[in-house]
């Protein structure tokens, strides 16, 4: 399979919806079928009085520099996202005391540069329909808030949150400030970064994240698409830690054609149903993941497709609970994945797993049933290509093929027959 190869920086610089093509092959039948895909551009705003101005420097980010990341010719069937369309002139926040004044408007411009002191964090409490646009640079100044803390809360119906096409919003967390290599374990505080609280057709779009402290965004709520979103963790790569990029525990939620340079969890679906993440670049982190899933916790139609794995730990995995008592995990679809320099397992599914390190031993009442992975192919680093270590009775109906991971070396167990891979 051919790769086109681009620079991480490349793609992180990259703010306008792009256009693509899929190429879809019907088996052996030599028929190629091709759809482009078009995600509409946002509209901008239009400026009409200014809640609390304030004159800020412009914040000056380093370029960062990384190795190449293959991405998949393929483009799975990305939600098409419809055009915001601000209702009536903007409510303009320029501090960030400037959020309640403008909490009844359907039509907000949140302009940069402009720094939230320390301690301080942006509530977007919106009303239905609402369209907010993020222009310039938001930084926030570093505290002593921790990860019971989100910097950024976004809640409403049907309500979009975006970036001003013609001067990209960022969202700096000064995480380089907070980095001590304990992440939320303990250390200096850190607050977590934006939480996702959106129903109704919601969508969250265009954003850039700069050195978040930990966990990056927690989504909870329903029906919204999370579409364009770039994550730069990469300076956290020596003492950043637990900045999971997408921390889902919701329903009927799209994460699509984003990129991710982080130290943990691309993706990690904790509870929830519908969930899909297609078109994604996951460089640096511990791969995309269901879980870790915990006791009583249920996780059900999930949909992975055309992500590329990059310089990381794990590729694919599932990881439940060591000790688990309840819950299930089913209907996991993980397809056309490219992994490259992968360092630790390639494949993984474990329900031995606890947050100080896994167990070694699979104890669980937790089935984990109806995984399908296809066409899941690419190069380890170190460690295994494929690791199953299920509990006795509690994986099922696992279908694996097309997968083509070198160099070999399976490690599986507690499942029975064996799938593709671990022969």
């Amino acid at each position: 399979m051919r790769f086109l190869a681009i620079t991480l920086l490349a793609a992180l610089s990259i703010n306008a919806a792009p256009v693509t093509t899929k190429t879809k092959h019907h088996g052996n039948t030599g028929h190629h079928e091709k759809t482009t895909l078009v995600v509409p551009p946002v509209h901008t705003t239009t400026a009409a009085h200014v809640v609390h101005p304030v004159t800020t420097a412009a914040v000056v980010h380093k370029p960062v520099t990384t190795a190449a990341a293959p991405v998949p010719t393929t483009t799975a069937d990305a939600v098409v996202v419809p055009p915001s369309k601000p209702v009536g002139n903007a409510c303009v926040i320029s501090a960030y005391n400037g959020v309640s004044a403008c909490a009844s408007s359907k039509n907000i411009l949140v302009k940069g540069p402009f720094t939230v002191p320390a301690n301080q964090v942006l509530n977007f409490n919106l009303v239905a329909g609402a369209v907010v646009t993020v222009s310039g640079t938001i930084t926030f100044a570093k505290g002593n808030l921790d990860t019971s803390n989100f910097l950024v809360t976004i809640s409403g119906a049907g309500v979009t949150f975006t970036s001003d096409p013609t001067n990209p919003g960022i969202l700096y967390g000064n995480g380089q400030l907070y980095w001590d290599g304990k992440g939320g374990n303990g250390g200096v505080p850190k607050p977590k970064f934006v939480k996702v609280l959106t129903t109704g057709n919601s969508v969250i779009s265009h954003l850039k994240i700069v050195n978040a402290p930990v966990h990056i965004f927690s989504v909870g709520g329903s029906d919204t698409i999370i579409d364009h979103i770039t994550i730069d963790n990469s300076a956290g790569v020596s003492l950043g830690h637990n900045t999971d990029a997408f921390d889902v525990s919701a329903t009927n939620v799209v994460v699509q054609n984003s990129v991710v340079h982080n130290q943990d969890d691309c993706l990690a679906v904790n509870h929830g149903t519908g969930i899909k993440f297609l078109n994604n670049i996951c460089v640096g982190g511990h791969g995309i993941s269901i879980g870790s899933v915990q006791s009583g916790s249920i996780v059900d139609n999930v949909h992975v497709q055309n992500c590329t794995i990059a310089d990381s730990s794990n590729g694919v995995r599932i990881k439940t609970t060591y000790g688990a008592t309840s819950g299930k995990v089913s209907n996991i679809v993980y397809e056309d994945i490219t992994l490259s320099n992968i360092s630790g397992m390639g494949i993984v599914v474990r329900q031995d797993y606890l947050n100080g390190g896994p167990k070694g031993v699979a104890v669980s009442k937790m089935p984990i049933a109806g995984l399908t992975l296809t066409n899941i192919h690419g190069t380890m680093k170190s460690g295994n290509s494929v690791f199953v270590l299920c509990a006795p009775g509690m994986c099922t109906d696992f279908t694996f093929t097309e997968i083509n991971i070198s160099p070999v070396k399976a490690a599986c167990s507690g499942i029975s027959p064996l799938p593709t891979g671990c022969q």
